[in-house]
């Protein structure tokens, strides 16, 4: 199997949030998100990371989707006990074919579905946003930042598709 791996060109537009920044503490955050996601019933939530899936799980609230790596800042984050529905290689920097469909797999399941990621899922939101049901919540972290939400409209999704197309094809 093949990948996309990300172009230099790319790694400081890829460091903008393209969506609504969450900027108080992490339990603040994860409140927020939870009562957002309470009120527009989204299609799917998917959360990628695990420092911003654990501020949800610890209040309480599991997503549809989750994509972590058992990493926080390339560091080891062993407080996630999630039993994961499969793993993937997605070596940092890239994207797999393999983890693309395996995020495709989950976003079609009925089924909650925890996707443990060997390498760096930092890249993942990008077909978590092209792959989800219009109207689906992607969640990711950013560092020192806080939680980014981002809506997978059609606007979005096409956004996502050029900076896809971007990114360079390894066979």
């Amino acid at each position: 199997m093949g990948y996309l791996k990300l172009p230099e060109s790319l790694r400081q537009e890829l460091a903008k949030e393209y969506g609504v920044l969450l900027a108080g503490s992490p339990e603040e955050n994860a409140a927020r998100a939870i009562d957002l996601f309470r009120r527009k019933h989204p299609p799917k939530v998917i959360v990628v990371g695990d420092f911003t899936l654990k501020s949800l799980i610890d209040r309480g609230f599991f997503p549809d989707l989750a994509v972590y790596d058992k990493k926080t800042r390339r560091s080891g984050f062993q407080k996630l006990d999630l039993r994961p529905s499969c793993t993937v290689e997605n070596p940092p920097g890239t994207i797999t074919d393999e983890s693309f469909s395996a995020i495709k797999v989950a976003l079609e399941s009925k089924k909650r579905t925890a996707i443990c990621v060997e390498g760096e899922e930092d890249l993942l939101s990008i077909p978590a946003i092209l792959l989800s049901p219009i109207g689906s919540i992607v969640v990711y972290g950013m560092p020192d930042r806080g939680m980014v939400l981002v809506e997978a409209d059609e606007e979005t999704k096409n956004r996502v598709r050029l900076i896809l197309d971007r990114f360079e094809r390894v066979e």
